[in-house]
């Protein structure tokens, strides 16, 4: 009878040993990299800024093309926050002026869409915008009458929502509804960062990621996709890229600055300005995530320095392929023949596009510009989009 027992001990000891391994093997899985694109679930990066370096162009591209964007009187850019590309057209969000442009793949101005004004159908302030290429819709939300517009790139308007339950910075629309970032506005007592409301705006579904009032928030757009139908959320209250996946916002990418790193749990509980103010003062902590792109092998995105008040940017690439990452502080590219700055504009998994603005060149590199275009560049003239394509070994 013992022996039995104590075979019957070493057995069930056995599986447990194996059961440890299983589990080990699978917390293993869930932080490593795979087929689905980027990171999984939870993958933890970390980023040094003491290992800063150049942008070399010949690192990534091994063409690039410019595209002039027609200027005329009437189409004047002052500050592009987003760019949509498609096979025929360019559509353009011109914060300053309040505008989208449409402009062909030569970049001539093809039309507005959407009129600027105080009228029932038109928009008097734009918050954000969302391209559906595949269905040729592009949705505007207006800012004060909070509501979504839906237009087709004829620029004809097709649909008007209602007053949307909550008020909101940005949005992006997905099969289980509209995703908004709504942090502390009106109707929203719990001042959550992201809310999933219905199709239609009216109800509100779920609600993630509760904040004090007197944080940190931002007006610039904070979603994005990897044009294969996966979309992504980030806030400056946070140091996560969160995959919304169905009604939920998983985990997807935290991003670690090592002792740099926003004590963020301090803050959500802090309880005053006052004292989330003295958290940040006198350190020198990196955060702020914005300007974020996804593609299937990397994540870009900006930060910048938080408690000294130097309000210094950085730009970041993670590659999935090598796990690493790369850290850019220069304004422009290195190796190129004129200045393009690192504001990425767009990117897919073939091509990435930057701006040229010709105010900023020099006179020699100004004359160069003028004799390879057949348009008439000024230097008042609308930004030149740099479309850089990847070197088929960093497309891997």
């Amino acid at each position: 009878m013992k022996t039995k027992g104590l075979q019957a001990m070493k057995a069930a000891n056995g599986w447990l040993f194996m059961g440890m391994l299983l589990m080990v093997w699978l917390v293993a899985a869930c932080s490593s990299t795979s087929s689905r694109g980027v990171a999984d679930a939870g993958t933890t990066i970390t980023v040094n800024v003491d290992k800063v370096e150049d942008f070399d162009f010949h690192d990534y591209f091994d063409t690039v093309r410019y595209i002039p964007l027609e200027t005329t009187d009437d189409v004047l850019i002052g500050k592009v926050t987003k760019l949509y590309l498609t096979q025929e057209n360019i559509l353009v969000f011109d914060q300053k002026t309040m505008s989208l442009f449409l402009f062909d793949a030569l970049g001539r101005f093809v039309r507005m869409i959407g009129n600027k004004g105080e009228g029932p159908d038109e928009y008097m302030y734009i918050n954000d915008v969302q391209l559906d290429a595949k269905r040729g819709l592009v949705y505007v939300h207006e800012r004060f009458r909070n509501r979504i517009y839906t237009y087709n790139l004829s620029g004809n308007l097709l649909e008007q929502s209602a007053k949307a339950a909550v008020e909101f910075n940005s949005f992006f629309r997905t099969e289980e509804g509209v995703w908004v970032y709504s942090c502390f506005k009106d109707n929203n007592p719990g001042h959550y960062n992201l809310t999933l409301l219905s199709a239609d705006l009216q109800t509100v579904k779920k609600q993630y990621f509760p904040q004090k009032e007197f944080v940190n928030v931002t007006f610039e757009s904070v979603f994005t996709d990897d044009g294969r139908g996966r979309a992504f959320f980030y806030y400056p209250s946070s140091n996560m890229i969160y995959e919304l996946d169905g009604t939920d916002a998983d985990p997807y990418l935290c991003i670690d600055f090592g002792s740099r790193t926003v004590p963020y749990d301090q803050i959500r509980e802090a309880g005053s300005m006052e004292e989330y103010d003295k958290l940040l003062a006198d350190h020198d902590y990196l955060g702020d995530i914005q300007h974020c792109f996804v593609t299937r092998n990397r994540v870009f995105f900006s930060f910048s320095e938080m408690g000294t008040g130097m309000g210094l940017g950085y730009k970041c690439f993670y590659d999935s392929q090598s796990g690493g990452t790369r850290v850019f502080k220069a304004p422009f590219m290195s190796s190129v023949d004129y200045p393009i700055a690192l504001n990425l504009l767009y990117a897919s998994d073939d091509l990435w596009i930057y701006p040229l603005y010709p105010s900023l060149f020099s006179d020699e590199s100004f004359e160069k510009l003028r004799k390879t275009f057949d348009a008439d560049v000024q230097f008042d003239s609308n930004l030149i989009l740099a479309v850089c394509h990847l070197k088929e070994k960093a497309r891997d």
